[in-house]
């Protein structure tokens, strides 16, 4: 094996060169990663670091070089670190939060009007790199990550009782309505939204509780609020106007059903790991209000670190859950399940399966599953870092999230690119595979 001192590491650190292509890139977009003028068969540790406000993450893997002194991450495995085998973009969907900081943290965008500065270096030998600061370095290279692409409009919404923020596209085109939503954390998230205006849709990133003046507490919502925010956005003109699609994770996922079961003006859904049936809090729409299905407290866990696993709270197999059940037999949309099989936040697959078994009951065949081995709970745009624990506001300490960082990895990109596709067909008349 070839031996390197450290007076030729120094003299290869000059001449060693590291290309990250292209340098600034959608979060989407994949990357080529190259390490060249190394010796041959040169062992080296790559190393991608990102700060997001006081949150620090990072990433390592150790690789060696090729007879012709290169390392082309695209093509050749990693050998150790936190990932092994080829996996382009295993530097970005591997990396953890950096030793020291508290339990819980996800990498989420907050403010898309900046991108991610993500910090690649390159260094001699195969190294643990978590928490080590100062080592040598061989080359070093910066790239940005955006989710808010070239020309895309962000204009905060206040509109009747509507708060959230809306995303355009470049162009005078009529485009695709989406409404994007989240769960119980409430608060406003831009980031997914952000994206899929980049990939051509109007999007609407909906804020429903714990944001601006919206209710505190999300049991004083009500779904005629989201009958008024796809109204606004279907009014606007340069949005069609056939109907909406929505994307929505968790406790918004049972508010797309909602809507799609009572609402002709939705024309797609994308349900990701969310409840069958109406939760936490009653329901109100037009003089009606939809039962839920109530938590059984004497269900939740508390793990050993202090944690919880909600999973088994609520029970939608008898009653009083079965009347909390969405009617979901009144779809008229295409609705696509997105349902991690390790998700340790909520039952997705067997709410999903629920609902299509309801669906299938009346006749029904509007309904897509996506289920993913070793999928946890958070299902985000692709090469996002996989969270298995994350701090929830509303318990005030950490919840289980679930999943396996390399098949979790696998399934965002595969159901990102599924819903892309999805909206195009069922939201876009003016897409070229649109069915409209």
């Amino acid at each position: 094996m070839l031996q390197i001192t450290r007076t030729q590491c120094r003299k290869l650190s000059s001449l060693v060169k590291l290309l990250v292509t292209p340098a600034k890139a959608l979060v989407d977009d994949k990357v080529d990663i190259t390490v060249e003028r190394l010796a041959p068969r040169q062992p080296v540790t790559l190393h991608a670091q990102l700060v997001e406000g006081t949150a620090r993450f990072q990433s390592y893997a150790h690789y060696r070089a090729d007879d012709m002194g290169r390392v082309i991450v695209a093509k050749q495995p990693s050998l150790g670190g936190l990932y092994t085998g080829v996996e382009q973009m295993g530097l970005f969907w591997s990396m953890q939060p950096s030793p020291g900081q508290k339990p819980g943290l996800r990498l989420r965008k907050k403010d898309v009007s900046t991108p991610f500065l993500v910090d690649f270096s390159v260094h001699e030998g195969h190294l643990d790199v978590m928490g080590e600061e100062n080592l040598p370095l061989l080359a070093t290279t910066t790239v940005e990550r955006w989710y808010l692409g070239e020309g895309v409009k962000r204009i905060p919404v206040r509109e009747g009782r509507v708060r959230g923020m809306l995303f355009l596209p470049p162009g005078d085109a009529s485009f695709a309505g989406v409404i994007d939503m989240f769960g119980s954390t409430g608060g406003l998230a831009e980031y997914r939204a952000a994206l899929l205006a980049s990939r051509g849709f109007a999007v609407l990133a909906l804020a429903f509780f714990a944001y601006d003046d919206l209710p505190e507490d999300m049991a004083d919502i009500d779904l005629d609020y989201f009958e008024e925010a796809a109204d606004w956005l279907l009014s606007l003109p340069n949005v069609q106007s056939h109907g909406v699609g929505i994307v929505a994770t968790s406790k918004g996922g049972e508010i797309a059903l909602s809507m799609a079961a009572h609402m002709d003006k939705v024309a797609a859904v994308v349900f990701i790991n969310g409840y069958s049936a109406v939760t936490q809090a009653p329901l109100p729409y037009k003089g009606t209000v939809f039962p839920c299905a109530p938590w059984i407290l004497e269900e939740l866990v508390v793990t050993k670190e202090g944690y919880i696993d909600v999973r088994n709270v609520l029970d939608t197999t008898k009653e009083p859950g079965i009347k909390a059940c969405v009617q979901v037999e009144k779809t008229q949309c295409p609705i696509m399940f997105v349902a991690g099989e390790d998700d340790l936040s909520i039952k997705s697959v067997f709410h999903a399966n629920q609902a299509i078994a309801r669906m299938k009951a009346h006749g029904k065949t509007n309904y897509t599953l996506l289920q993913y081995p070793k999928t946890g709970h958070l299902i985000e745009p692709p090469y996002t870092p996989h969270c298995g624990l994350f701090y929830h506001s509303f318990f005030n300490t950490c919840m289980t999230a679930g999943g396996e960082p390399k098949s979790h990895a696998a399934a965002q990109e595969d159901s990102w690119h599924k819903i892309l596709d999805f909206f195009r067909t069922h939201a876009d008349k003016n897409s070229p595979q649109s069915r409209l």
